[in-house]
């Protein structure tokens, strides 16, 4: 992973073409400013998650952390060892207990960070795309919309239907309003532009429940404390 844009807010422009793709936006929620914070939280995890690939470019990630494992446990296997010998009499008062909170703490951070920003990682697998990706659909159905798209059809095979202007699409090209509200967001937060068959590829993720035992269930809360 190398450097990346980050994103801060929407333009003007950005959110006047989101918002076009409803009509009826609830009130008491604002939208922009969720889709907002929805797209911050993502960069945020990606500048986490960069410093990670940057610590352990050109090393196999598997053995490093094996080797701090290995330090833990031994930093756990000194303390009941010391433990046993204060409960023998052998280290008193004279003998103060030394403080290993600081190391054993480090290796504990340092391993579940590891569980966090790298092991998700193996493959094709990017739980950070896929939390932005449900997040977005999220809030798209608390706007009442529900997660489903058309298909352009053949010319022969469309229903009579009144005179319409129509844009002109591919057949079996995807359509509507959902696809039009992640074309807007994903570009405005990922700076890239997706295919209409890319977004309904997401739709089609993201219809059944969110997965259990996602490891990204609270990333975006887990990168603002870190960042605090």
């Amino acid at each position: 992973m190398t450097s990346f844009m980050t994103f801060t807010a929407l333009s003007n422009a950005q959110w006047e073409a989101i918002r076009s793709t409803r009509t009826n936006w609830p009130n008491g929620i604002d939208y922009r400013r969720e889709i907002e914070r929805i797209g911050q939280d993502y960069w945020d995890a990606q500048a986490a998650r960069e410093i990670w690939v940057k610590r352990l470019q050109g090393k196999q990630p598997a053995k490093q952390r094996e080797k701090i494992h290995k330090a833990w446990i031994s930093s756990q296997q000194l303390r009941t060892a010391l433990a046993a010998l204060g409960n023998d009499g052998l280290l008193d008062d004279d003998f103060p207990y030394p403080d290993l909170e600081s190391p054993e703490n480090r290796l504990e951070a340092w391993l579940s960070e590891y569980d966090l920003w790298v092991r998700p990682f193996a493959g094709k697998s990017n739980p950070i795309q896929a939390e932005l990706e449900w997040r977005l659909l999220a809030l798209w159905k608390k706007a009442g919309g529900k997660l489903v798209f058309t298909r352009e059809q053949e010319p022969g095979m469309r229903r009579p239907t009144k005179p319409v202007r129509r844009l002109l699409r591919e057949p079996g090209t995807p359509y509507g309003p959902l696809i039009d509200f992640l074309t807007h967001t994903l570009h405005a937060i990922l700076g890239r532009s997706l295919t209409p068959s890319g977004i309904a590829g997401i739709i089609d993720r993201h219809r059944g429940r969110r997965p259990p035992h996602d490891p990204f269930l609270m990333y975006a809360m887990r990168v603002r404390i870190i960042g605090s």
